[in-house]
């Protein structure tokens, strides 16, 4: 009877097993306390989301079901626009296929540049609209930098700069002179 047991105990433990792990029974512990870190891979993105700022919106797939329940493959594709947008940065309007998700998104993120610097879905490899205007963006607001440095080298003002770089995630807020508050 105990030996029954055993061998069910056994077989179970085999079923359980993934192919990647002998089943013996040193691994029953393993099994029965935690699995494997598992790494998440990165999700495929489709030449069509690679096109322009789609947000994470891909064509989905399903069916069609009528009355008959004869089901019928489909597609729904995402809400896709050709918009202009402004970049602060670049101080131009740039074309962009763009899905009605991502305009709410740019709207959060507080304009263009800085949806493009911060969102997931736009990342610095690819060749996506959304990742060139990225990088033009970046290389820019180095340059600026750059720039600004020299200035200072030089012992000029920098305060007509002050007003045109970017912080990543927030606007520098341009102060009221003491004058102005007083009157």
């Amino acid at each position: 009877m105990l030996q029954r047991s055993m061998f069910a105990l056994s077989t179970s433990i085999r079923r359980m097993t993934p192919s990647w792990l002998p089943a013996t029974a040193t691994h029953t512990s393993t099994l029965l306390s935690s699995p494997p870190p598992f790494h998440q891979p990165i999700r495929h993105r489709s030449n069509r989301s690679r096109r322009g700022l789609y947000d994470g919106k891909d064509v989905r797939f399903g069916n069609n079901v009528p009355f008959s329940m004869k089901k019928t493959r489909r597609r729904w594709n995402p809400n896709v626009q050709y918009k202009r947008l402004y970049s602060e940065v670049l101080d131009e309007m740039i074309r962009f296929h763009v899905t009605a998700a991502a305009l709410r998104s740019i709207d959060k993120a507080g304009g263009l540049d800085n949806y493009l610097l911060t969102s997931p879905h736009v990342t610095t490899k690819g060749e996506g609209e959304g990742q060139k205007v990225r990088n033009r963006i970046i290389q820019k607001m180095k340059h600026r930098e750059e720039l600004k440095k020299q200035a200072i080298a030089r012992g000029e003002s920098t305060e007509p700069w002050d007003d045109k770089i970017l912080l990543i995630g927030k606007k520098i807020k341009q102060q009221a002179p003491a004058n102005a508050d007083q009157e």
